[in-house]
């Protein structure tokens, strides 16, 4: 569930210098529209006016001065997001490319991040199949709670909200895991192995879905405990 909260200069200020410090993961999508810049870092900021942000490439279509775009900031356990507008950079063809927008002045929303990342340096996302208006495409798990998952493609496909499709993968140790899913969030990443993102909320599970589920999302938790313990 998310909050909109409207923070003071002082607090939005000391939140957008925790994300400097952590080089925090961010992305822009225009306002209305599904295509997502992504793979950005908070870079510098101009407090009041504006936050740089680094990890474009000349490839990447990049959104013009003046564009609405909805900025999301990835802080620990939460994602953060609001609407801005994309600045002048007042730099000439910087190389890798820097982009500029606008200092939040609009409450912010808050989401929990609760999921576990199932694809991760040291851990590969599990394989599967969506399937589609009859069509069998291959996917990626990428993240996953006990009421959903978000999954990429390698291919540019579309999605409509609220569609409902079916998604078939197998758990370590080989299990089948088989799930009636629904389309509620979809976006194109520009320049990213897997350009097509979805985000599904899984729809009446069988209870020996959910504990198998449960079970995994457990088993991977403390994989990532004990990795970063070894790190």
């Amino acid at each position: 569930m998310s909050q909109l909260r409207h923070l003071t200069e002082t607090e939005l200020q000391a939140l957008l210098e925790e994300a400097l410090a952590m080089r925090a993961a961010a992305s822009l999508r225009a306002q209305h529209a599904v295509r997502m810049l992504g793979q950005l870092h908070v870079a510098r900021l101009e407090p009041g006016e504006a936050i740089w942000f680094e990890g474009a490439k000349h490839r990447d279509h990049l959104p013009p001065v003046g564009t609405p775009v909805i900025l999301s900031l990835i802080l620990g356990d939460q994602a953060v997001s609001c609407p801005t507008v994309v600045l002048e950079s007042r730099e000439d063809a910087p190389n890798p490319p820097l982009l500029r927008t606008a200092w939040p002045t609009q409450p912010l929303e808050f989401h929990k991040r609760e999921e576990v990342r199932v694809a991760t340096p040291s851990m590969p996302p599990l394989e599967g199949t969506l399937i589609h208006q009859g069509r069998r495409l291959a996917v990626k798990l990428l993240n996953l709670t006990e009421t959903g998952m978000g999954v990429g493609l390698e291919a540019v496909e579309h999605f409509e909200p609220m569609e409902q499709l079916e998604v078939e993968t197998h758990l370590p140790g080989g299990e089948p895991f088989r799930v009636l899913a629904e389309v509620r969030h979809f976006e194109l990443l520009e320049a990213d192995s897997l350009p097509t993102r979805i985000g599904l909320v899984l729809v009446d599970l069988p209870p020996a879905i959910q504990v198998s589920l449960r079970s995994l999302i457990q088993a991977r938790r403390m994989y990532l405990s004990q990795d970063l313990r070894d790190s």
